[in-house]
C-alpha cells in the first residue's frame, strides 16, 4: 500500500508541475497585454467609440422626445388648449435642454475618438515566453533576456514618441538578436535532454557542446543588455544627440553579434549534417 501511495503522490506532483507552467505563463501574458501601451490605446479607442455611439443614440432619443413634447398630435396624442398643452411645452423645453447638452457631449466624444484614431499605435510589446525548465543552463540567460526585452520595449517606446528615429532600427535589431538567442537556447535544451541517453564515451564531447552554447548565450544576452543600457541613458537624457550615437553603436554591435550567432548556428548545422554519415 505505501508504494502505491508514493506513486500516486509522485503523479500528483508531476500533474501540478505541468499545470503550473501553462497557468503561470498565461497569467504573465494577460498582465503584459493589459500593461502594453498599444493595448491601452486600443482599449481607449474602443471605449471612446462606445461612449460616442451611446451618446448619439441618447441624443436621438431625446430629440424625438423633444419633438413629441412640442407636437404630440404627430403621435396621435390630442392635448387641445389648456393645462395639458402647457405641461407638454414645459416638458419639451426641459427635454430639449437635456438633448442639447447630450448633443454637445456627443460631439466632444466623437472628437476625442477621432483624436485617438490619429494617435500612432505604439509597437507591440514582446510576448512573454516560457522559460526553460529549472536546472537547464539556458534558464538564467533566457530570464535575463525576457526582462531586458520588456525594459528595452518601454525605453524605445518613449524614445519613439519623442521623435528618436533610431528607435525603430534598434527595435528591429533587438528582435533579430532575441530570435537568434532563443534558437541557441532551444539547441542547448535539446543537448541537455540528450545527455542522459548517450554512451559514456560521448558524454564529454556533448557537455563541451552544451558549455559552448551557454557561452554563446551569455555573450549574446550581455550584448542585448548593452543596448538596453544605451536606450535607458537616451531616455534619461531626453534623446540628446550624443545619445543617438550611443544607441546606434550599441544596436550595430548587437546586430553584428546576432549575425555572428546566426552564422555559428548555420555552421554548426552544416557540420552536424556532414558528420552524420560518418556516425
Amino acid at each position: 500500500m505505501p508504494p502505491r501511495r508514493n506513486e500516486l503522490a509522485a503523479w500528483g506532483e508531476a500533474a501540478l508541475r505541468e499545470l503550473r507552467g501553462p497557468v503561470a505563463g498565461e497569467v504573465r501574458r494577460t498582465l503584459a497585454r493589459w500593461r502594453d501601451p498599444r493595448a491601452r490605446l486600443l482599449r481607449k479607442r474602443k471605449r471612446a467609440r462606445r461612449q460616442a455611439t451611446a451618446g448619439t443614440v441618447g441624443t436621438g432619443v431625446l430629440g424625438v422626445g423633444t419633438y413629441g413634447a412640442f407636437a404630440p398630435e404627430t403621435f396621435g396624442i390630442p392635448v387641445g388648449d389648456g393645462v395639458l398643452e402647457t405641461m407638454f411645452d414645459v416638458a419639451g423645453f426641459g427635454v430639449g435642454a437635456v438633448a442639447l447638452a447630450a448633443a454637445a457631449g456627443t460631439a466632444v466624444g466623437w472628437r476625442r475618438y477621432r483624436r485617438l484614431l490619429k494617435a500612432p499605435l505604439p509597437a507591440a510589446a514582446p510576448e512573454p515566453v516560457e522559460l526553460p525548465a529549472h536546472g537547464s543552463q539556458a534558464r538564467e540567460p533566457m530570464r535575463l533576456l525576457r526582462d531586458a526585452e520588456q525594459s528595452l520595449h518601454e525605453s524605445l517606446a518613449q524614445l519613439g514618441d519623442g521623435g528618436f528615429g533610431e528607435a525603430t532600427e534598434a527595435r528591429a535589431t533587438a528582435d533579430r538578436a532575441a530570435t537568434a538567442l532563443r534558437e541557441i537556447a532551444s539547441r542547448l535544451q535539446a543537448v541537455e535532454r540528450a545527455l542522459p541517453h548517450v554512451p559514456g564515451t560521448e558524454q564529454g564531447a556533448l557537455r563541451s557542446d552544451a558549455q559552448r552554447l551557454r557561452t554563446e548565450l551569455d555573450e549574446g544576452v550581455e550584448g542585448y543588455r548593452h543596448l538596453v543600457a544605451a536606450a535607458g541613458r537616451a531616455v534619461a537624457a531626453s534623446g540628446a544627440p550624443e545619445q543617438r550615437h550611443a544607441v546606434q553603436d550599441a544596436a550595430d554591435r548587437l546586430g553584428g553579434l546576432a549575425a555572428a550567432l546566426d552564422e555559428l548556428d548555420r555552421g554548426s548545422g552544416t557540420a552536424g549534417s556532414a558528420d552524420q554519415p560518418r556516425a
